[in-house]
């Protein structure tokens, strides 16, 4: 799911402003339409309240007003959020911000394909149908390497050289170009991946990110005392925040600023779920009739924490999904983390 911020600046821009939000909520995603005029007068103070708690910027008019806007909140291609540019007319779609890590090129994509208009691409290795490693752990659930390892491989594999991985999981699907060889790990069964060269060298070894975090809170908790509180929740169950995957809630809190505000500060995705859903899940729980009574289900931050896991390991009834840090609970917002190992990873087209 990700929360999409959609500015455009004149009528006929906002038209097809309505169009995108509107392809974006059939798919699930929280889209927020921003007419110049209705929603905001300038777009500075828009982006400085958004940038850190979502998680694509679609901009609908000239591509240099979108980057003179965006330039002063940059940071890095690891924890920017992804931007888009649309022609007024709808007929190209342009990411021209994270397009790997933050998803803007899967985003771009499926924009194009609801509005009937062209993607237009321009990172190299998606133009030349190569492995991207940063792709490929995103959409694995591994911790990303760092902005230079990143460089590094992308430019080898450009080159036409071949890279060499290692693993424990099973990877699914058609090897891409630029990988010459997939080797199993011959340790205990570890999610770990390293990626190398042809030769036997290792340029990073890549963990997995195992946790998911589950989230339940009043209205209006703010991103920072829900990462505050997660923090020592963390610290108490002996977790790497680096490596949590996810944050999950129930569906009533979808829209809830603070949380999403805590997803992309662990730069992680949010999902949420229905009551329903969430009740099939967790029979051993600190349930809360209250909180049954509010939102439809008796305990969200355990539940909803097991749901995702199950999800995203594949096989919920697995022992090696399950909750590793219990309800944690402190002024009207309550944690819980469950744990998750990765049935099989996938190569990404």
């Amino acid at each position: 799911m990700n929360r999409v911020i959609i500015l455009s600046y004149t009528e006929r821009g906002g038209q097809l402003n309505n169009r995108v939000a509107d392809c974006l909520r059939a798919e699930g995603d929280v889209a927020v339409s921003c007419p110049f005029g209705t929603a905001f007068s300038s777009t500075a103070p828009l982006l400085e309240s958004e940038w850190k708690r979502s998680s694509a910027f679609v901009f609908i008019g000239a591509a240099g007003i979108a980057v003179r806007h965006i330039a002063p909140y940059l940071t890095d291609k690891l924890h920017d959020p992804s931007v888009l540019v649309i022609d007024e007319a709808g007929r190209f779609v342009v990411p021209i911000l994270s397009g790997h890590v933050g998803g803007g090129v899967s985003l771009a994509h499926r924009v194009a394909e609801a509005l009937g208009a062209q993607a237009v691409i321009t990172t190299a290795t998606d133009v030349s149908g190569r492995f991207a490693v940063d792709v490929f752990a995103a959409c694995n659930h591994l911790c990303v390497p760092e902005a230079a390892v990143i460089r590094e491989l992308s430019a080898a594999v450009l080159r036409g050289e071949t890279l060499r991985l290692r693993t424990g999981v099973p990877i699914l699907g058609d090897v891409p170009a630029g990988v010459g060889s997939v080797d199993a790990d011959g340790r205990a069964p570890s999610p770990e991946l390293s990626v190398g060269y042809a030769d036997g060298r290792t340029v990073c070894r890549l963990a997995h990110r195992s946790y998911i975090v589950g989230v339940g809170c009043k209205k209006g908790k703010s991103g920072e005392a829900l990462y505050g509180f997660l923090r020592e929740v963390c610290a108490y169950g002996g977790i790497d925040e680096n490596r949590i995957a996810a944050v999950a809630s129930v569906d009533a809190k979808r829209e809830e600023p603070g949380i999403w505000e805590l997803a992309r500060r662990l730069g992680a995705p949010y999902e949420t779920f229905s009551a329903g859903e969430l009740m099939r899940v967790g029979d051993q729980v600190h349930a809360s009739a209250f909180v049954e009574r509010t939102v439809g289900v008796d305990n969200v931050c355990e539940r909803s924490a097991l749901y995702l896991a199950g999800r995203f390991g594949e096989r919920s009834a697995d022992p090696s999904c399950r909750l590793v840090v219990e309800k944690q609970v402190r002024d009207g917002m309550t944690l819980a983390v469950a744990m998750f190992q990765p049935a099989a990873y996938r190569w990404v087209r």
